[in-house]
């Protein structure tokens, strides 16, 4: 065995079994939520141009971003942030729209940061962007999005910290007033100190923090000067979720995703016996029941334990 192969970059890691199911559950409950506001999934490229993200004052993109040049000599970025591209998207496909877009994604995003930060380089995130709406309704729904997701996998102790550039803050009390008489007040409070690292953020902005991790599990704001850059004004509110942090809250807090059905049931099979064991498999699975097939030479102790453990069913032949 080649040790040297197994390891991976500092800041990047594997995600498999349990912790990739939860994480994977985690990202369907909030786009079922999401969808039943009429946002639409947009999809973006891991590579953009570096003019997509970078300007002359904004530290965050051009110390750390991972660049490469291509064949052209153009500098290319593994993407750093969604909401550029997403708004590079809009303005090239839906300029001539005249009505308010809802986009949703889900991906990893990278950011080189320096191995002594001691965080993660590729981080996977889900966000919402709604555009073309300069309400202070929008601002509310991008706040009652998040408070709903999180309520969906359990998290109940949370705070939504939320600040305004904006001079008056009687457009935030109205949107703590909207949501106050959803019942959500309990989730909200000002925090004048909230700042971000990135330059384009206009009006709201606000970061999302619970027990077990020491960094947002969300944040967002208004950024009604961003599509400007890419030709277009055009008014805009939008937030990401940060699940590895969420995954991580959730594992600290105890608090379990309630997941699909992973019953499963176990045909063993002897030798010989391969077609009755397909077929017999084939037919619990079109009942939508998870079935996996083995040898009973290979269906050891462990996998008879883990089977009673977890009320799994044996159909033996």
């Amino acid at each position: 065995m080649n040790l040297s192969l197994l390891h991976t970059p500092d800041g990047v890691r594997d995600f498999y079994g349990k912790e990739l199911d939860n994480k994977n559950q985690i990202m369907g409950k909030f786009e079922e939520t999401i969808k039943l506001y009429g946002y639409d999934e947009i999809q973006t490229p891991t590579l953009e141009f570096l003019n997509v993200f970078a300007e002359d004052e904004d530290y965050l993109y051009q110390t750390k971003t991972f660049r490469f040049i291509d064949r052209d000599g153009e500098t290319l970025v593994l993407r750093p942030d969604y909401t550029p591209s997403v708004a590079r998207c809009a303005v090239k496909y839906f300029s001539d729209e005249n009505v308010p877009l809802r986009f949703f994604y889900k991906g990893n995003a990278f950011s080189n940061k320096g191995i002594y930060e001691g965080k993660a380089i590729e981080v996977t995130q889900m966000g919402i962007e709604l555009l073309k709406d300069d309400t202070y309704m929008a601002d509310a729904e991008v706040l009652e999005i998040v408070i709903k997701n999180l309520l969906s996998i359990g998290l109940e102790d949370f705070k939504i910290c939320v600040n305004t550039k904006e001079e008056s803050r009687e457009r935030l009390d109205k949107v703590f007033d909207l949501l106050g008489k959803s019942g959500y007040s309990k989730y909200l409070t000002y925090d004048p100190e909230i700042e971000s690292n990135f330059k384009y953020y206009t009006g709201i902005l606000f970061k999302v923090y619970t027990y077990g991790v020491g960094d947002s599990i969300c944040k967002g704001g208004r950024y009604n000067s961003l599509l400007e850059k890419y030709g277009e004004g055009s008014p805009a509110v939008g937030c990401v979720f940060m699940i590895d942090n969420i995954l991580q809250s959730l594992k600290k807090q105890k608090i379990n995703v309630e997941s699909e059905n992973n019953k499963k049931t176990y045909v063993v099979y002897k030798e010989g016996f391969e077609n009755e064991a397909l077929k017999k498999a084939n037919e619990i699975r079109a009942k939508g029941v998870k079935c996996i097939t083995f040898k009973d030479s290979l269906f050891n102790d462990e996998l008879k334990k883990n089977c009673k453990e977890n009320d799994c069913e044996i159909v033996i032949l």
